[in-house]
């Protein structure tokens, strides 16, 4: 099979993940021929080196969907097309913002189209709403023109998103993210050298790890609130809440109070995060809209328990092996973490819950087969 893997419009940290993790797991198939359309953000993360002759690199300079330089990258892209003459395309996010002449699979993962309940909405200013759901119908008639097969990470995801397109002849299909094998070799101690990241502990010190970049919908400033409470509730504590986001925002969105009980290391790369939850104690995602988080399933490989948000998505991925809150109640999202620092029975309960929750999850192997054997089935169509 001669697969183009297009990951042409790809910048944001998570997709770039799956997408190289997906890349890299392809050379255990070698009966395909793979022909990779890569932004600039994602071939940062790959080196040709490492790849078998049957695997061929085109770089993107500029993003295919935006004014001229969009359309000459999309004329590009056609012209790679017809000399290659793949049998099928996966974009590995969409919407692609071009149509390929053969069948496509395209992924998907916005959440803030399929989550109308989200409370993250409640938020939203009146322009902050249209833009969304101006972008809402731009992205979802690109997905429509561009192919008729999608992918989601969750089936919550793949069910909401065929009443959002509810159009005849669609196909969808589900394949569970999963925690990058960074982690997975990290815990068999065949990678990394355990360089230390994060200040000494101080003594009795308890840390909450919240690994992402600064988004509205991520909810950190709800720490803000948290903070002033706990150290009033629960006076003399140690509890360190570490950040990985943007000296900016770090320094625009948090109060001088908060930064005393916070850590931020800004961004941290891939091949560090393993480290980074060995040195804390929990994960905190306060988060008010996803589609999959990969920090769940690194926080069960990491066998560390998680605090997240009582929403669909949370839920569905995490069941029995969270401690939810309120994303909203900082009342309650405090009364959660105290009980969570205290009770060391309900910590190893929740890592034992994530230990057998991760059995439910693909590898990323397995998930690399799934979406191949896709391509191989729609290909024939």
């Amino acid at each position: 099979m001669k697969l183009v893997i297009n990951c042409s419009t790809l910048s944001a940290s998570g997709a770039t993940q799956v997408s190289v993790s997906f890349i890299y797991e392809c050379i255990n198939f070698p009966e395909n021929e793979y022909f990779l359309f890569l932004s600039k953000t994602v071939s940062q993360q790959i080196s040709a080196a490492d790849f078998p002759d049957n695997f061929h690199f085109y770089i993107l300079e500029n993003h295919p969907a935006y004014g001229i330089k969009g359309f000459k990258i999309r004329k590009l892209m056609r012209t790679w097309m017809q000399s290659i003459k793949p049998d099928v395309v996966v974009s590995v996010f969409g919407p692609s913002w071009w149509t390929p002449e053969v069948p496509h699979l395209q992924g998907y993962a916005y959440p803030h189209y399929i989550y109308e309940d989200s409370p993250l909405f409640t938020k939203l200013s009146p322009i902050q709403k249209f833009k969304i759901n101006i972008f809402k119908l731009i992205h979802i008639t690109f997905l429509i023109r561009n192919g008729d097969h999608y992918v989601s990470e969750t089936k919550d995801v793949s069910n909401r998103l065929k009443k959002l397109i509810n159009k005849k002849g669609k196909k969808y299909y589900t394949v569970t993210n999963t925690a990058n094998n960074f982690f997975i070799e990290y815990q068999n101690n065949s990678y990394g050298d355990n360089k230390q990241l994060l200040p000494e502990r101080k003594s009795g010190e308890f840390r909450f790890l919240s690994l992402c970049t600064y988004h509205l919908h991520k909810n950190l400033d709800i720490l803000n609130e948290v903070i002033p409470i706990l150290n009033t509730t629960f006076p003399d504590n140690n509890i360190r809440f570490v950040l990985t986001i943007d000296e900016e925002n770090y320094n625009d969105k948090f109060s001088p109070v908060s930064k005393k009980s916070i850590i931020n290391l800004g961004r941290v790369d891939v091949q560090d995060c393993p480290q980074l939850y060995q040195e804390c104690d929990a994960l905190f995602l306060p988060t008010l809209l996803e589609c999959f988080s990969a920090n769940y399933p690194e926080a069960m490989v990491m066998e560390r328990p998680i605090m997240t948000s009582n929403l669909s998505f949370a839920t569905e991925v995490c069941g029995d092996a969270a401690k939810y809150f309120d994303p909203l109640a900082p009342n309650d999202i405090a009364q959660k973490i105290i009980e969570l620092v205290t009770n060391e029975n309900l910590r190893t309960q929740l890592v034992l819950a994530g230990k057998k929750r991760l059995k439910e999850f693909d590898t990323p192997r397995q998930r690399a087969e799934k979406y191949l054997d896709i391509c191989k089935k729609i290909s024939k169509e």
